[in-house]
Parts: structure tokens; sequence; C-alpha cells
């Protein structure tokens, strides 16, 4: 019970229809600013700085993009700095997706198939499923007798092949399986052989390509060819440059090099090239001859024409006679030309010095013991007591444990090596019946790539 000394209970205030409180015609009390009960901020609050941090630690490629499409901030922090582009493409090796064998035979009408590098990983699956890795592309060209393609070159996403139609000098196709996206080459528009020689033979020796890894619309296509039994020329393809020129083609050719040993292999006990599209160190592309003594060497980014000339290396020793699949050249992280070669069961790494008195000279990096891996793997040692090298990609070397064209009753594995790491990865196993190119993804996505407005 109240008593008398007591004071007047408070007046609640009224609550009018719409929600708003009156306490007797005084005026409401100014409101607080509304605040996030979660006590969180929004994604996009991030600061770029912080963000390129945190994404450049994602990997692989893929998770990437799924990070940057969360919100339009994440996405403009990697568009807007191109200098995080060059650190994630230098941290990270492109995912591998598999390999591209030729057909084993000329004499039959085919293409190259496609060997997945694994199918429990979803990324790999998913970009399978969305790709277009039958190439139908190339069975949907209106010929009466298709003859065989064959795998040139596989380098960032895109896929260069070659094939040989009677009556001209072929035809280039350059895909891009994961974007379904096509374009074709006819090498008579090239023009890289010289038409005033009809009487020479000719030949189309190699090709490659050479990709912008920050612009995957950005590409290079090289040819070598040979006329006659002494001459040798190179031809550059240039998408930027006939984008701005489109009259001129986008090709360039080199000068005529006067070799001095024969194309035919039948000639001087068959010194010619290995049949490699290219290997890289820095700008320059090198295809060893099969005398061991000598390289051909192709300089495609020469100021003003390729340039294309033989160089006299002089290999570690027991190379200079060494088989196919022995040995390949590339280059170390730090842009040194290096030579990765077999020895038994021993992966051997050196890098070539190209300054002071021991310039041309060859120095131990590093040796990947593989014994050990191979027995516990197959359960004994192969048959053929040598590795086989395939390729090259950046710091990482694909091999087999089998020669090409093995025994049919011996398995062949195909496998990985980090030559930074000595970290290996066992992929699969199937016939090793043709040669055969690595296809890695793209090394950057076109969603990444920062939009020019007009």
């Amino acid at each position: 019970m109240a008593r008398d000394d007591d004071p007047p209970p408070a007046k609640r205030p009224r609550t009018d229809c719409t929600g708003t409180s009156s306490n007797d015609g005084e005026p409401p009390p100014a409101k607080r600013p509304r605040t996030d009960c979660t006590g969180t901020s929004p994604i996009d609050s991030l600061p770029g700085d912080l963000l390129r941090e945190i994404f450049l630690r994602v990997d692989p490629l893929p998770d990437l993009v799924r990070a940057a499409s969360a919100c339009r901030g994440w996405r403009d922090a990697v568009v807007s700095f191109p200098p995080f582009r060059r650190h994630f493409i230098k941290r990270h090796q492109a995912p591998l997706l598999g390999f591209f064998f030729d057909p084993p035979s000329r004499d039959v009408p085919s293409i190259p198939s496609f060997a997945p590098a694994r199918w429990n990983d979803p990324m790999l699956v998913a970009a399978l499923s969305r790709g277009d890795f039958l190439l139908t592309s190339l069975q949907r060209r209106p010929l009466l007798v298709e003859p065989s393609w064959f795998v040139l070159d596989a380098r960032g996403g895109y896929l260069l092949l070659i094939k040989w139609d009677e009556g001209s000098e072929g035809l280039l196709a350059l895909l891009n399986p994961l974007e379904r996206r096509q374009r074709f080459f006819d090498v008579d528009d090239i023009r890289i052989f010289d038409d005033g020689d009809r009487l020479s033979t000719r030949h189309f020796l190699r090709g490659g390509l050479i990709l912008d890894e920050e612009n995957p619309e950005r590409f290079d296509i090289f040819c070598v060819a040979s006329q006659g039994d002494f001459r040798l020329r190179a031809a550059v393809f240039s998408s930027a440059r006939a984008d701005a020129m489109p009259m001129d083609g986008g090709w360039i050719l080199s000068s005529w090099l006067e070799v001095q040993h024969p194309v035919d292999p039948a000639i001087d006990g068959g010194t010619w090239l290995w049949p490699d599209s290219g290997m890289r160190a820095g700008r320059f592309i090198y295809w060893p001859y099969m005398d061991g003594r000598h390289v051909l060497v192709l300089d495609p980014t020469h100021p003003v024409t390729p340039r294309l000339f033989l160089e006299r290396i002089t290999f570690p020793d027991g190379l200079d006679r060494a088989e196919f699949g022995r040995y390949i050249i590339g280059e170390t992280r730090n842009g040194m030309m290096s030579i990765a070669y077999t020895d038994g069961f021993t992966v051997v790494l050196m890098a070539r010095l190209e300054d002071g008195w021991a310039a041309g000279t060859w120095t131990p990096v590093d040796r990947f013991d593989l014994t050990d891996e191979l027995v516990i793997m197959l359960g004994q040692l192969p048959a053929e007591d040598e590795l086989e090298l395939v390729a090259m990609r950046g710091t990482i070397l694909y091999y087999t444990t089998s020669q090409m064209y093995h025994p049919s009753h011996n398995s062949c594995w195909f496998a990985s090596l980090c030559l930074e790491t000595g970290q290996g990865e066992w992929l699969f196993a199937r016939a090793y019946d043709a040669f055969v190119q690595p296809y890695n993804h793209l090394s950057w996505p076109s969603f990444l790539k920062a939009t020019t407005k007009g």
C-alpha cells in the first residue's frame, strides 16, 4: 500500500499509432544511431592491402576466383592492383589439368586424346565438365577426309595443334578447351617459305606458344621451318600486333639462317632437332641437335625481327649423346638457365653460369633420388633402369617410369616432381605410345582482368 508521503509514479510516455512516443507535448528524445547488434562489419569494409595479403595465400587459382566473387569490393581489390597478379602467379603454379596425347599413328584420321591428371579433384572435374576436352571443334570442320591433328604445344590453358592437308603447307589450330574458343591459321598465309625456290624440300619443323600470364587474351605463336638442306627460318605471330595492324596479319619473319647440318635425318648420322616444342630459358627458346653439340636458338622478342641462330653448348658430362627424354632445358627461380636430367632413378638439376671465368659451365643445384618412391609405388624398380623426362613447366618436372613405345605388358606411370621442394605426385598409369604435352589451367582468368572503359 502506498503511503501519503510517497512520490507520485512517473508517467509512462504515450505511444501513437505510428509507434512514436509522446510525452505530454514534449519533444521526443533524440534517436541514437543504429548499430549492428552482432558487432560485425560488412565484408567489403576490409582494407585492400589486408585483402590482398589474405588472397595471396589462397591456392589454387579457382579458389581465388570464388573468393573474389563474394562482393564487388573484393574483386576490385584484386583487379585494381596489377602487382598482385605478378606476385600471385609467381607464388602459385598454374594447376595441372591433364595431358594431351598425340594420335599413335598418322595413317588413320584422328585427334589428340586427353588424360585427366586426377579424378578425385572437384576443381578438375568441374573444369572438365565445362570445357571441350574432346576437341569437338576440330571435328566440325567441313572436310571430306579429315587428316590427323597433332599437338605442337600447350601453355596457360591454350593448345596449339597442326595438321597437314594435301596440296597445302598445313593448318594451325589454337584452342582454349577451358573456354571453348578456337582460332585457325593457314600456314600458306605465313609466307615462311621462299616462293622463288619451288624445287627444294619444305619442312614445317616446330611450333609453340608464348603466353602473357597476366593477360590471357594476349599470345604469340612461333614456328620454325626449313627449306632445302641448309636453310632455316622462323615466324612469330603476335596477337597484339594483329590487333594494332590488322592488314599486316600479325606475322613477322626472321632472316634465313644458313646451317651446317642437313635436314635429312639419314645424312650425317641424323644430326637434327629433338622432337620438342621448344625448351624455355628466359626469353630464349632452345631445340638441341641430336648430335649433342649444337642448339638452335630463337629469340622471338628481338626488337626488329625474330632472331634465329645456332649456339654451341657444352652439356654436362654424359649428355652430349643422350637419348630423347634424358634431359630438359629450363630455368631456375632466379632466371638462370638450368638443365634437369636423369641418372638412373635420380633426377639431377644443374644451373649454367653466365658470368666470370666459369661462364658456360654447369654447377650442381640439387639431386632427387626417387628409388624408394618407385619401389613403394610399383613394388619394384622399372625394368628399363631409367626414367624418361616428358616436360618442364616452371619448376615442375613431368616424367614417366617407362620409355615411349614401351612393351604393352610394362605399366607406365606418369608423375610430377617439384624441383624447388622435392615434392612429387603420382598421376596416372596408361600406355605411353605417342608424344604428350601437359595441359595447365590459365595462369590468370579473364574474370580478374581489368576492363577498359570506353
